[in-house]
């Protein structure tokens, strides 16, 4: 996870992919999620206040040599004509977010050359200002281009927020390559229909209708709202930020275990009745007590809503935030610190489907959801398809310029790795305190994967 300002790219020949339709939209009624429908109007709000955005989320990863355009341009649009997420969308300038689609046979993708761009500079500057433009108006916000280079070219592409998550990001990798490859060698390519976003859309709506203050799902919310003075909790550190507000953000990547020890991590955490996911959460639970004498534990934690092995394959931004919430044992130690941690997500991954941004709305006075909350995510991703190939495609996950009012945390397992991406607001109290915080993190994680006891 990489900012694009941090992003350089080589020179090299740029040819984009340029989709179109000889067809008009057609209106749907299935209104916009929770978090779509907060992300879109919030990014309309920063339009209309005339300041420049990246709402998107991007990805970049090399083919050998020089890439083939009518195999790439192929590809994608096949991956298009496939997925809702590329042919329906909602406009983001309208009051009620209208949905439009259009019917997938009708779109194509035809290669564009842009052509050669010399500096990593205006190379970085150019694929930033297209993936702003192409991703935020209200039509297919899909950028797709290469950097084609003799000994590798680089694939870029760009997708608003609202259309795709993680788990989005790392199918499109897998199966554009896979389409690529095909259309190299001629073979065919029988990818199966995908279940669309808007069934999901449509499943969350109707969940959301149906729950109230008293309801008993959302039980773990309200404990996790009651807890001190109410609210989100604040972050162990002083960030400087007092009033909360959403301030220039600036990005870490923490390596925290390489890939032998973290099996061995996982595998002292399954000792003690967790898992690595849990491990984690322990040990920045255990950090938290020893900076502030705290021992109760609550984070908003990111969680799937790809509930059934048929959603496995949807594209989208299918992701809820969950209250986590656990105290620690006296006498902290990581085992027991590790066991309240499971038991406490096992809690909050229960209320999956309890849409964030309707609980607050029914539990708090103002049902206010700050525009982007601090959570923790964690993610094995030794499992998704491609994977193995990350180190040698160089992929990467990129995002626009950070801003952020606290601290979220992105902890990754990777085959040869594990590290925690930290995005926190660009002040010198952050600066200071957050790396202070995260190398007990990595402290403790470490003694875990030795299997020595916590020092204090």
């Amino acid at each position: 996870m990489t900012q694009i300002l941090d992003w350089r790219p080589e020179p090299g020949e740029v040819v984009e992919f340029e989709p179109a339709t000889d067809r008009t939209p057609v209106p749907h009624d299935v209104p916009a999620s929770h978090f779509q429908q907060a992300h879109l109007r919030l990014a309309a709000a920063h339009r209309a206040a005339g300041r420049r955005q990246s709402p998107w989320v991007a990805m970049v990863f090399d083919l050998p040599g020089r890439a083939d355009v009518d195999a790439l341009a192929e590809a994608w649009q096949g991956l298009a004509r496939r997925h809702e997420a590329f042919h329906t969308w909602y406009e983001p300038e309208t009051e009620d977010l209208a949905g439009f689609g259009l019917p997938p046979g009708s779109l194509t993708l035809r290669p564009l050359r842009v052509g050669d761009l010399t500096s990593t500079d205006e190379l970085r500057a150019y694929v930033h200002r297209r993936m702003d433009e192409q991703t935020w108006a209200g039509r297919p916000g899909l950028l797709a281009g290469v950097i084609r280079r003799e000994t590798a070219s680089t694939v870029y592409f760009a997708i608003d927020h609202a259309y795709t998550d993680g788990h989005s990001l790392a199918l499109l990798f897998d199966e554009v390559r896979t389409r690529y490859h095909a259309a190299c060698s001629g073979t065919p390519v029988d990818l199966p229909p995908v279940p669309g976003y808007l069934d999901c859309n449509r499943r969350e709506r109707r969940r959301s209708a149906s729950l109230t203050a008293a309801a008993p799902e959302l039980a773990a919310w309200s404990e996790f709202l009651a807890v001190r003075d109410g609210g989100f909790p604040a972050f162990p550190v002083g960030l400087g930020n007092d009033a909360g507000a959403l301030l220039p953000g600036r990005r870490l990547q923490y390596p925290v275990l390489t890939a032998a020890e973290a099996r061995a991590f996982r595998a002292h955490c399954a000792r003690h009745g967790g898992g690595f996911g849990a491990g984690a959460f322990a040990a920045l639970a255990l950090a938290q007590w020893e900076f502030t004498g705290n021992d109760v534990y609550r984070v908003l934690t990111a969680v799937q809503t790809r509930a059934y092995p048929r959603l496995l394959p949807v594209h989208g931004w299918l992701v809820n935030l969950v209250p986590l919430l656990f105290r620690l044992p006296a006498s902290p130690t990581f085992a027991g610190a590790t066991a309240a941690a499971q038991q406490g997500f096992q809690r909050a991954r229960a209320g999956y489907d309890v849409p964030l941004h309707r609980a607050l709305e029914l539990l708090l006075e103002d049902g206010d959801v700050p525009s982007i909350p601090p959570m923790v995510s964690y993610v094995d991703g030794r499992t998704a398809p491609g994977s193995r190939d990350y180190l040698r495609a160089n992929a990467t996950v990129l995002t626009g310029p950070d801003n952020a009012s606290g601290v979220s945390m992105w902890f990754n397992w990777f085959p040869d790795r594990a590290d925690v991406v930290v995005s926190m607001p660009d002040t010198p109290e952050a600066a200071t305190g957050v790396p202070k915080y995260l190398d007990r993190v990595r402290e403790i994680m470490l003694g875990a994967a030795s299997g020595a006891p916590r020092a204090s």
